[in-house]
């Protein structure tokens, strides 16, 4: 989870939402065109939450060291990513800041509650508009599949735009009056000033995990982004790693197990300070649900 924001509206904003909290799940695999995977899939029963609660002295020190701790995380994300013992799942929902351009009010952070209003707001002379996007790993699909209803999924290049000129994006049906496919416009992300470009829209039937709400929702409302390949420690690649070791783990096994997998983990990359940090929920989300 960010701890800090570049613009003192940024930290109202995460203030009045839960935007900035990580989460994801398993089975199936989405490739390229091939968005359809095991789309009737209701069976989460051994699906966990992972979360990261650093302390701010801890989160402090990890942005500021001198890419020790970077390096670290980044071993501990290839090993998570790498485990037999569970499949692991990365996922953030984190808004951008779309730059002078009008989206459907209810993809606003916030709408259809008292601070809706704040999500729209003006930075050095720009109309800006906070709206919901999540960001997630490349096997996600395979846990909330997606129906492709124009355009294209994601491919495994479009998972290496942090070194690209523009980020790939699918848009939820909302946004069809604003958006066209090949469409590109401007946006905060985690601070910095980023192009993004429309690449597909998902049907309105296609759902996923919102863990705010602990039910399942409609894409309709969200830009979904590709979790950025991050593998070097500057600007704000310390943050998007940092929520690419939240999202949601299916277990394969035993669940104290998979928590005594994850501190050894931690442990054998010099993390074991955070072990009171990352959190695997004793729920799993099909429990959450009920």
């Amino acid at each position: 989870m960010i701890k800090k924001k570049t613009h003192t509206v940024l930290i109202l904003l995460s203030i009045l939402t839960t935007c900035l909290f990580c989460g994801c799940e398993a089975s199936g695999t989405n490739k390229a065109d091939d968005t359809t995977v095991d789309a009737n899939r209701n069976d989460y029963v051994n699906v966990y939450e992972v979360s990261e609660y650093l302390t701010e002295d801890q989160y402090d020190e990890y942005m500021n060291d001198d890419g020790t701790l970077f390096h670290r995380l980044l071993e501990y994300r290839h090993l998570l990513t790498d485990c037999s013992e569970f499949e692991f799942f990365a996922y953030c929902t984190n808004f951008i800041e779309v730059i002078n351009n009008e989206i459907p009010e209810i993809c606003y952070v916030n709408f259809g509650t008292e601070f809706q209003a704040q999500s729209e707001y003006v930075i050095n002379g720009e109309n800006i508009i906070a709206a919901e996007a999540i960001q997630v790993s490349e096997n996600y699909f395979s846990l909330f599949p997606i129906d492709i209803t124009a355009g294209r999924g994601f491919q495994s290049t479009d998972f290496d735009c942090h070194y690209s000129e523009s980020i790939p994006v699918i848009l939820g049906t909302a946004y069809h009056e604003s958006f066209h496919l090949g469409d590109t416009f401007e946006a905060y992300y985690i601070g910095e000033r980023r192009t993004f470009t429309v690449i597909g829209f998902i049907d309105e039937e296609s759902v996923f995990y919102q863990r705010s709400e602990r039910r399942m929702e409609s894409y309709e409302r969200y830009i979904v982004m590709p979790f950025e390949r991050i593998e070097e420690g500057s600007g704000s690649s310390r943050a998007i790693l940092l929520q690419q070791i939240c999202g949601f783990i299916e277990l394969y096994g035993d669940h104290s197990f998979v928590l005594q997998t994850i501190q050894g983990y931690l442990k054998d990359t010099g993390l074991e300070d955070w072990n009171e940090s990352i959190v695997v929920n004793t729920k799993s989300i099909q429990e959450k649900m009920n």
